[in-house]
């Protein structure tokens, strides 16, 4: 199964979490996006070209953080929306942030969800508050597109997770 490819320029201007509100999209430098076919098997595909591009933009030190995030979000998309799903990754032109898009078919919004101790979903939105330093969500013509940013590796040595 191959993913068609194409480069965007700029991501449509996100409407944030109110926790972290974001008045507009900060630019960001070129990027890569697929499309994607709407089946479990996405997901696996997901991850593997996460990983990919952030060897290739020499991010991998944030891996692990967006191959989870990138996961999530491919999963809900997958579950929740029928049609194609499409996967943007790009680069905050000012400090080299990654940004991960996801655009689906289903105009439903990411809402927050108790999930129980044995629930197996419920819980991204939590993980996207916990790695992300913003996340956000925004209309489409067709759907929406759910995001998510993490912050540079020269940005995260002078901090620490509480």
């Amino acid at each position: 199964m191959n993913a068609s490819t194409l480069t965007t320029i700029a991501p449509p201007a996100p409407m944030s979490a109110a926790r972290r509100p974001v008045r507009h999209a900060p630019a960001t430098s070129g990027g890569t996006s697929w499309l994607l076919p709407s089946e479990p098997a996405s997901v696996s595909q997901a991850r593997r070209l996460t990983v990919a591009q952030l060897s290739a933009w020499a991010l991998d030190e944030r891996i692990d953080d967006a191959e989870l995030l990138v996961s999530e979000l491919v999963t809900n998309a997958v579950r929740h929306a029928c049609g194609p799903v499409r996967l943007t990754f790009s680069l905050c032109a000012t400090d080299r942030a990654f940004r991960c898009e996801v655009a689906d078919e289903d105009c439903g919004r990411p809402r927050l969800c108790r999930a129980g101790e044995d629930d197996e979903g419920g819980r991204g939105i939590h993980l996207l508050e916990l790695l992300s330093r913003r996340w956000g969500s925004a209309s489409t013509a067709v759907g929406k597109v759910v995001w998510f940013e993490l912050h540079p590796v020269t940005a995260l040595s002078g901090m620490t997770r509480s």
